[in-house]
């Protein structure tokens, strides 16, 4: 897998149970890059390319639930012991020891849990808006204003009704619309619209939600080199996510854009790709 052959959704079964679509591009030390909620890897159609040319090996999958993955319809299958599993999985059917691990929103989340539990596996780990899980869930406790953001993460703790609400046809254009005004092209829309409406694909971004909920456990101090990109028009995170992230993370940087919202590999990617490549190669330099 390491000859710079290019696959676009390829499927690839892993050992943690599930088969996921991987697209893949470039050669040279490998970035998975891990997407969020409610996307798929085509949130990283502009990144995936560039970080290519830039002399990079980068895998971008559908994670489970999402895109042309798997769909298991159990709260539980969502775990995060399952998501870790996942990556780790991935890793090494690909034949990598270690790569690099860069992650937004969920898939910041998911890396966090990676990184904390497998720090072996991460040459070094880049967030983009994605929380630490120590301090969003203590902030859903202490902080009214994450508290009044985060809404959605506890009308998801409903049954039935939240996949229903989310695969009605205009639902997720409008959310797009009104967290990344302007960020999104109709084909943008229509792609991540058709995306949510297969069969059991709703039901599957939700149990993410719920799983953290049932299943929440503290991580261990991440001593992994560790960037973190924060788009501070985020209407779901509010900036204060990254203020004390140093007592979780030991090595950290932190470029914050303040004229960026939640979905700032999409709205920024000339700008996240110079960060992302200046923070990797320092990784060679021996950063």
């Amino acid at each position: 897998m390491k000859n710079g052959a290019d696959f676009e959704g390829r499927r690839m079964a892993l050992a943690s149970g599930v088969t996921l679509s991987v697209t893949s591009k470039g050669d040279g030390p490998p970035i998975v890059l891990l997407h969020g909620f409610p996307q798929n890897s085509y949130t990283w159609r502009k990144n995936l390319p560039t970080l290519a040319d830039a002399g990079f090996r980068v895998i971008a999958p559908d994670m489970r639930g999402y895109g042309q993955s798997d769909k298991p319809q159990a709260v539980a299958d969502y775990k995060t012991e399952h998501l870790v599993a996942d990556v780790r999985a991935l890793v090494h059917a690909l034949g990598y020891e270690r790569v690099h691990l860069v992650g937004h929103d969920w898939g910041g989340v998911v890396a966090f849990h990676v990184t904390a539990a497998h720090p072996e596996l991460v040459e070094r780990l880049v967030i983009l808006n994605g929380p630490h899980p120590n301090v969003f869930r203590k902030s859903l406790f202490r902080s009214q204003a994450q508290r009044i953001r985060a809404w959605y993460v506890f009308l998801f703790q409903l049954p039935f009704l939240p996949e229903r609400m989310l695969a009605r046809k205009g639902t997720l254009a409008r959310m797009l619309r009104l967290y990344g005004p302007g960020v999104f092209s109709k084909e943008d829309l229509a792609t991540y619209t058709d995306a949510v409406r297969k069969p059991g694909a709703a039901r599957c971004m939700v149990n993410y939600y719920r799983a953290a909920s049932r299943w929440h456990h503290e991580i261990p101090v991440i001593t992994r080199p560790t960037l973190v990109l924060w788009g501070e028009k985020d209407l779901a995170l509010h900036p204060s996510q990254v203020d004390g992230l140093e007592k979780h993370v030991t090595d950290l940087t932190v470029k914050r854009f303040p004229d960026a919202t939640h979905w700032l590999n999409e709205e920024k990617p000339v700008e996240v790709h110079e960060e992302i490549v200046r923070f990797l190669r320092a990784a060679g330099e021996g950063g």
